[in-house]
């Protein structure tokens, strides 16, 4: 468990500039995902931190010590990088016990870390076995295991679930998050998946152009986004840009793709982007008089089940082409057994749509 300081960090790829004068601050035992698209730097930030490459400027802090050029080994860091990369002519428990040898444990140390590291990833049964033998959900436990037997200070994760089939990737963010809590292991977790980061993490930071663009809870971000490209990486449900802001008799007039939204007030800042989240509709069946209301129009496409009372629904907008909205309802609000292409009437209050 440590506390990781990462500062002032640059290195370049073929004369390009992947990793910008980095900043990065990682809490003591928590787990922090790193979201970003592919190419944006975040496997070689990992590559670094680990040891296996030397930036070209920065320093990394371990609890106030910096060991910029400590060896892999030194560091004690635990790293799964996205490929798997099991020995196919080990066993499993052979592919655990290499990396613990190395770090010159006695027989009976390291029979006893196996033992404790098996049942924490629920691998027992898959011991004696070959990787050529296991599903590859399982080996990415296997390589799991390997990275946490040495008990690092710091486990570095690289899209661990990308190998993984659909069906057993929440399984397996699931067993990560719980292990991490277990143990208290300082985690860095990379992925391009939003999900995953909604799923798993303490906080997240997402990564952008070689550096940290906004950095908070998931909450905290999809709230407040500092710009449309953040909500946008986030994957924040009903989310547009802005084209542009005039200022009329004190109200707002925002042009969006879904039309032109008029807000009761000046705003007096830049916005790049406006979200309306999916629980801020009300599902209506007369047009108001109330000019301080927003209204849109539409024809429901899907319904997605959140529980037996809970929908979202995907609402196509009448008048803006290939623009739709996501709305949260219940039972209550709507007869989800004959709503498949219903036409409705939403409504919003302009103190919940979101300027970004």
């Amino acid at each position: 468990m440590v506390k990781v300081e990462i500062n002032n960090l640059s290195m370049k790829y073929e004369k390009k500039l992947i990793i910008d004068n980095f900043e990065l601050e990682i809490i003591d035992g928590e787990l922090l995902v790193l979201l970003g698209a592919s190419g944006c730097g975040k496997t070689s930030l990992l590559k670094i931190i680990a040891g296996i490459i030397e930036p070209e400027e920065g320093t990394i802090i371990f609890d106030e010590k910096d060991i910029t050029n400590y060896t892999p080994q030194k560091r004690k860091v635990g790293y799964v990088p996205q490929a798997q990369v099991l020995f196919p002519h080990m066993k499993v428990e052979q592919n655990i016990s290499f990396g613990l040898e190395a770090h010159k444990l006695s027989k009976d140390e390291i029979k006893e870390r196996i033992t404790w590291i098996a049942e924490i990833t629920q691998i027992q049964d898959l011991l004696d076995r070959f990787p050529s033998e296991i599903s590859g959900g399982q080996k990415q436990r296997v390589a799991l295991a390997r990275a946490l037997a040495i008990k690092p200070n710091l486990l570095l994760l690289d899209e661990p679930l990308s190998s993984i089939d659909a069906s057993g990737r929440e399984s397996l963010a699931l067993t990560i998050r719980r292990i991490q809590k277990e143990t208290g292991i300082t985690t860095l977790y990379v992925t391009h998946n939003q999900e995953e980061s909604r799923l798993i993490s303490d906080r997240v930071a997402l990564m952008y152009d070689g550096k940290i663009q906004q950095i908070g809870s998931v909450i905290e971000v999809d709230r407040t986004p500092r710009n449309y490209l953040i909500a946008k990486i986030m994957g924040s449900s009903n989310v547009w840009p802005v084209e542009y802001l005039e200022i009329e008799n004190g109200n707002s007039l925002v042009s969006t793709p879904i039309g032109l939204i008029t807000l009761p007030y000046e705003i007096k800042r830049k916005i790049t982007g406006i979200r309306i989240p999916p629980s801020s509709f009300k599902i209506v069946y007369e047009h108001s008089e109330d000019d301080k209301v927003i209204e849109f129009i539409g024809r429901i496409k899907s319904i997605i089940e959140k529980d037996d009372e809970n929908f979202r629904i995907v609402v196509d907008l009448k008048d803006a082409h290939l623009e739709y909205f996501k709305v949260d309802c219940n039972k209550e609000m709507i007869n989800i057994g004959s709503a498949a292409n219903k036409e409705l009437q939403l409504r919003v209050l302009p103190s919940e749509v979101i300027l970004i």
